[in-house]
This record gives structure tokens, sequence and C-alpha cells, in this order.
């Protein structure tokens, strides 16, 4: 495919990166030097100017474009670029990424032809709130198709044995295994150990009750919680968790920012401006009784900072979002959990999106290291194989039943396939469950 990316920033590059691979990148921003650092390590084409100019797309007129992603850090410039683009140039599909989720819930992006919108902040905050629900687990994913779950945790339990076939008896899969070195998907009865980052599918009861036995550190419930940051990622998370029944408190240096922050959430946190950040925090403001701290600042190694001196003060679920994807296996190593930022989640959102289409859905996990795919077959009689490689596990769900899909499947009623594998595999994957 033909795509243009607008937006030389971090999303645009890692977007770059990626998909030069297999398709023709063209990417656009008037920071020549920004141009400069993507030619010097990914194969793309790159156009310097303003992306909001119509001069700027001259040299593309010709052209029919796939796909066209703007990725700026400004809502109103990927919107106006999208448009520009559109009269300039044949494109038959766009994509861009917006902060403010009030075009989520209007029809302007549809009303200027934007074929997909991605909310990166309202999704970063989205994953946090799923885990009010799931307070053992690190990381939570839904699917349209069906009702079943995909749940990381980590293991702090001591088991003499504690193996695979004992928590699938159970009717819930463990899908991928994340021992801190590296994530891969399980065959045959493997033994799994304190410290693995276990991801389960199933059920949302067979999950909740297996978490409480593989976790008893983090906390049964949570109800108070503290989030360092009130830049828009912290402001969007506090209105998220602030429609359910919890206690939040904000602290924040920048005391402009608290008065914004004041402003927009009102009553329901309670805004903290202090110049320190030390532990002094702990005793004073209580924070020493947090049942969840996040870290939502856009530097990494502060949030990093943050996670550890909560831990110390005996907080146990910590949350770290994470800005920069090479921060994600050290993050994990130090007992954090990890949310995807504004960032990242714009990267996968992306990712995800182009990779699916009106048959197969997918979603990545494991900061990225697995992908899955899923699909719905209707059609009655037909017979499928199943994806017999390593790297790869299928199951098929069928009046709700979740089972194996490890051999010839002949159906009777509709069913959903569902395919998790490490990113190696990725292609195999997909090409075969496109042409179940």
């Amino acid at each position: 495919m033909d795509i243009i990316i607008a937006g030389a920033g971090r999303v645009g590059f890692r977007l770059a990166k990626s998909l030069s691979v297999k398709h023709n990148v063209i990417i656009m921003d008037k920071n020549e030097e920004a141009l400069e650092k993507i030619q010097e390590s990914v194969d793309v084409l790159t156009i310097p100017g303003n992306v909001e100019d119509p001069k700027s797309y001259i040299p593309l007129q010709d052209k029919t474009i796939d796909i066209f992603i703007a990725v700026t850090d400004s809502d109103e410039i990927n919107l106006i670029s999208s448009i520009i683009a559109s009269e300039k140039i044949d494109v038959k599909r766009k994509i861009i990424r917006l902060k403010n989720d009030f075009f989520a819930r209007s029809s302007i992006a549809k009303k200027i032809g934007i074929t997909d919108a991605v909310f990166p902040y309202n999704l970063t905050a989205k994953s946090i709130v799923s885990l009010l629900d799931y307070p053992k687990a690190n990381n939570v994913k839904s699917f349209m198709q069906t009702s079943n779950k995909l749940i990381s945790i980590k293991i702090d339990s001591h088991y003499e044995e504690l193996s695979i076939f004992k928590i699938e008896t159970r009717k819930v899969k463990v899908v991928g295994i994340d021992s801190g070195k590296k994530f891969h998907i399980p065959h045959g009865d493997e033994k799994l150990k304190k410290g693995d980052m276990v991801y389960l599918f199933g059920k949302e009861k067979n999950i909740r009750l297996i978490c409480q036995e593989l976790n008893h550190a983090m906390p049964k419930s949570i109800k108070n919680i503290a989030i360092f940051g009130a830049d828009i990622l912290g402001i969007e998370i506090a209105q998220a968790l602030g429609k359910n029944d919890v206690r939040i408190k904000i602290i924040e240096k920048d005391l402009q920012k608290c008065k914004e922050a004041s402003e927009i959430l009102q009553n329901s946190a309670t805004i903290i401006n202090s110049k320190y950040g030390d532990f002094r925090l702990y005793d004073e403001e209580g924070l020493k009784n947090a049942d969840m701290i996040i870290a939502s600042t856009t530097n990494d190694e502060e949030n990093i900072i943050k996670c550890i001196e909560a831990k110390e003060q005996g907080v146990q679920k910590v949350i770290a979002i994470n800005n920069d994807i090479e921060h994600y296996n050290l993050m994990h190593s130090l007992g954090i959990v990890v949310v995807r930022g504004p960032k990242v989640n714009a990267f996968n959102s992306i990712m995800e999106t182009i990779g699916s289409n009106s048959v197969v859905n997918e979603k990545l996990f494991c900061g990225g290291s697995a992908i899955c795919f899923i699909r719905e077959l209707k059609n009655e009689h037909q017979t499928i194989n199943p994806l017999n490689i390593n790297g790869a596990v299928s199951y098929i769900v069928s009046n709700d039943e979740l089972n194996p899909f490890d051999s010839k499947y002949t159906l009777r009623n509709p069913i959903v396939v569902i395919t998790f594998c490490v990113r190696q595999k990725e292609e195999e994957a997909r090409h075969w469950i496109n042409k179940l």
C-alpha cells in the first residue's frame, strides 16, 4: 500500500519504521531535522512542508494514496490536514489521532470523511478504569465478538506445583507467559512459577477467582487512588475514575495546573499542590493508605521513581504510564503495573486499525510482543482446519463455550475463532485466519 504519515514525531517515526517494512511510506513534516533523522534509519520518502499548507501536497497530486495518517500533537492540525489531503490527492482511507474525546461523541470526524479516529488519552484512562473490576490484574482486554476477556496477572503466590493443567481445568486458558526475559505461547502442561506474568483467557467470573489465588499482594478492592500529574492525561484519568465509587487525590507541582484541574474536576478529586515530591506526602496527605497510585507524567523515568517510592511506602498496586516502549521491560522487572501512555496507545491502535479488516480484528498485547486475531464464522457445515504451528494457539467459542481449536472442525452454528501468537508468527497466523 501507499501510505502518507503527517507528523514526524515519536508516533510518526514508529509508524514509518513499522509500516515501511511492507508498504511504500511517505512522511511529511515542517521539521526538516526530524525528517533527516528518520531517513537515516528508515527507508521512506520524506517531504518537508507544513501539513496544513495545500502547497505541500503538490508533489503528490498524481498519486492515489491508500491510507493517510495524521499524528501531529494538535487535533486541529490533524483534522485540517486530513481535509486538505482529500482535496489535493486521491485518498482511500484516513486515520487520525485526537486528544479531545469530544470528537468521539460528535459526528464531525465522520462529516469530513475520517475513516478511523483513535483517542489515545481516552484509551489510557479506560485501561486504568478496567483495573477497578480486576484489582489483582495488570491488564484487561475485552473483545466485541465474545464476552471472554484476556487478563494478565503476575504470580506472587508460592505453590509446590502450579501447572497450566490445573488452571485450565477451571475453564480458563493460559495463552501466554512472560517470565521476565521473553514472552512465549505455552504448549503442554508447563509449570508456572513465582514472578511469571500469565495471560489468561476466559469468562470473567472464572478468571476473577483464579486471580485471587495467584496474587495475594495486590489489593482485593480499590477505593483510594492517588495520581501524580495534573496534565491532560492525569485529568482524563481522574474524570474516568470519578464515575466510580472511589476517592481520588491528584498531586501536582505546578500551581496553574492545579487550578485548571480543580476547575475541571470540581469536587470529584482532591487537588494537592506540592513543591516537593518526597516521602513526606505519604504521611502528611495519607498517600500510604492508597490502594492504587498512578504516575501519569510524560516522563518515564519520573514515573518509575514515583512508583518505586510508593512501593517502599507499602503501596502494592503502583501504575506507571509508559510513554516510551523502550522502558516497558524495565518497568515490568521492577514489579510496576505498566499501562500504555497516549503515544504508545496511538501507535498500537493505528497498527491494529490498519491490520484489521471487515472480517478479522487484531489486538496487540504484552507490550507488542504478541498479537491476537479474532474472527466470526457463520456458514453452517463449513469445515475448517486448525493452525498447528509453534508460537501460536487457537480456540473456538461456540454456544458460549471455549474449546481448543487443534483439529478439523465442522460448523453447526456460528462460532468465533481466536488465535494468540508471538510476533514472529504473525504473518502465518494472519494469512491462515483470513483464509478460513
